[in-house]
């Protein structure tokens, strides 16, 4: 039976856990529509733009919205929980908490002016992300101590002549008796100082806000048709604290002789600084977009647009928690629409997009994975697969496809529901 260390299942169960929570939100960290006319659309405006906003998704509408200033903010109150089931190691209560932040305010600014008869300039600035989570139980750190006991009791149990199963055994009711709500500064205690061996574990959390400000210029032709151009300027800040439990797969901890004999327990001695509790760092960069829109007749109107990555400079006080020494790039997109007037007061539409997650290492990379040799980075990645390398764990997300049907009537002249 293969033996496997404390640390690594450790981290594979709360990675799973972490993968599963921020997995299950609508478009990822996409917003699901720019701007609060393009919400009462779902986000369908490729073919159907409503103000300057719809420069996010598709620049070449602006020269269907007419000359304009929009100034807008949407109230996001996701609900946010993290559990952690212990029972599958014999202990006998949950790891769990709720985020107390879940409030937030997106603000979003545009304006759109004519330039010419058939040209156009506009301006949005919108963002992504800005979600912040702050859980003052720290799941990874209290999974430790309960891994741990499993771990020691498990080997303890072996070294005293007991068979796997009876090991087993042994180990799940060392699990089990592990106090609710212990964490690894209770019992990992510097026998000499009294400090706790394992470092920035308290209050566990992330934030990440993305801020786009996408200057366009779009040109009529033929008279049904036109075509825009955005260039995407991006900022992004980002924060962690509490993640003190993953030092040793950090490329530099993990591959530092001084933490040869303690990270197979879970501890560093010798610690990276680019991991965790560097309050904000903020990286830069830039990307384009452009996008086609034409009426096919009277009724029906055709858009398309497609988003490059948006090439992003490294977290650089991240380096060793984001694949790639840091990068954060935000991933590239592609959107299609049509919208048909089914009558002149209904129009009916449908948008779909493909978000391509799997062109950023620190979104898609796998986290760690069950192989012959235990639980962690698998083969033939090896030592690549520490944190802060170009395959160093992440998220395991994958590129999405998203579908957007909308209705949008116009009662009269003062009225139009959505």
């Amino acid at each position: 039976m293969t033996r496997i260390p404390g640390w690594i299942k450790t981290v594979s169960l709360v990675a799973g856990l972490a993968i599963t929570s921020t997995a299950s939100a609508t478009l990822g960290y996409f917003g699901l529509g720019y701007g609060a006319k393009a919400m009462g659309v779902a986000g369908a405006v490729v073919a159907n733009p409503q103000d300057s906003a719809t420069i996010a998704v598709n620049p070449a509408g602006i020269t269907a919205v007419g000359e304009r200033v929009d100034i807008g903010a949407r109230f996001f109150s996701p609900q946010r929980k993290a559990e952690l089931e212990t029972s599958a190691i014999g202990a006998n209560f949950d790891v769990k908490d709720d985020s107390r932040r879940n409030a937030f305010l997106i603000p979003n600014f545009g304006f759109n002016i004519q330039l010419g008869e058939n040209l156009w300039f506009g301006f949005n600035n919108y963002g992504n992300g800005g979600m912040n989570s702050t859980y003052d139980r720290n799941l990874y750190d209290e999974a430790n101590v309960v891994v741990g006991a499993y771990a020691v009791g498990f080997q303890a149990a072996l070294a005293a002549g007991a068979t796997p199963e009876q090991a087993q055994a042994a180990a799940e009711a060392a699990a089990g008796q592990v106090p609710k709500g212990t964490t690894t500064s209770d019992v990992l205690v510097n026998p000499i100082t009294g400090k706790p061996l394992i470092k920035d574990v308290g209050t566990l959390g992330v934030d990440l806000a993305q801020g786009i400000f996408a200057p366009t210029l779009a040109m009529k032709f033929r008279d049904k048709h036109s075509i825009g151009v955005s260039l995407l300027i991006g900022v992004q800040r980002f924060s962690a604290r509490g993640l003190g439990n993953f030092q040793c797969f950090t490329k530099s901890a993990a591959n530092d002789p001084a933490n040869a004999a303690t990270c197979p327990a879970g501890i560093a001695v010798e610690t990276s600084d680019g991991l965790t509790n560097n309050d904000s760092d903020w990286s830069y960069g830039a990307g384009a977009r452009i996008g086609w829109m034409g009426e096919m007749n009277s009724r029906l109107t055709l858009g398309a647009s497609a988003s490059s990555k948006v090439y992003m400079t490294e977290f650089d006080d991240y380096d060793e928690l984001f694949a790639e020494d840091g990068d954060f790039d935000i991933p590239a997109n592609v959107t299609l629409g049509v919208t048909f007037k089914a009558t002149p007061d209904l129009k009916l539409s449908l948008d779909f997009q493909r978000i391509f997650y799997e062109g950023v290492n620190s979104i898609s990379n796998n986290g760690p994975v069950v192989s012959p040799l235990g639980v962690g980075p698998a083969p033939p990645c090896a030592n690549d697969c520490w944190l802060g390398k170009k395959n160093g764990m992440g998220f395991g997300w994958e590129d999405i496809n998203v579908y957007r049907v909308a209705a949008e009537y116009a009662y009269g002249s003062q009225w139009i529901f959505r």
